[in-house]
C-alpha cells in the first residue's frame, strides 16, 4: 500500500517537472519568434528611403502625418 503511494507521488513530480520544462521551452521559443519578427520589422523600417521635406509638408497638411 506504502508503495502505491510511493509511486504515485512520484509519478506527479515527474509529470509536474516535465510539464513546467515544456512550458519554459514553449515560452523561450515564442520570445525567439518575437524577436525574429521586431528584428525583421526594424530592417524593413530602415530600408525604406527617407522622407524628403516637401513630402513631409504635404503629409502634414492631409493630416496624415
Amino acid at each position: 500500500m506504502y508503495l502505491r503511494v510511493i509511486i504515485l507521488a512520484l509519478l506527479l513530480i515527474f509529470s509536474y517537472f516535465l510539464g513546467q520544462s515544456h512550458c519554459q521551452n514553449k515560452i523561450i521559443t515564442q520570445e525567439i519568434e518575437v524577436v525574429r519578427y521586431v528584428k525583421s520589422q526594424e530592417n524593413q523600417i530602415l530600408s525604406r528611403p527617407h522622407a524628403a521635406k516637401p513630402e513631409l509638408l504635404e503629409l502634414m497638411r492631409n493630416g496624415k502625418l
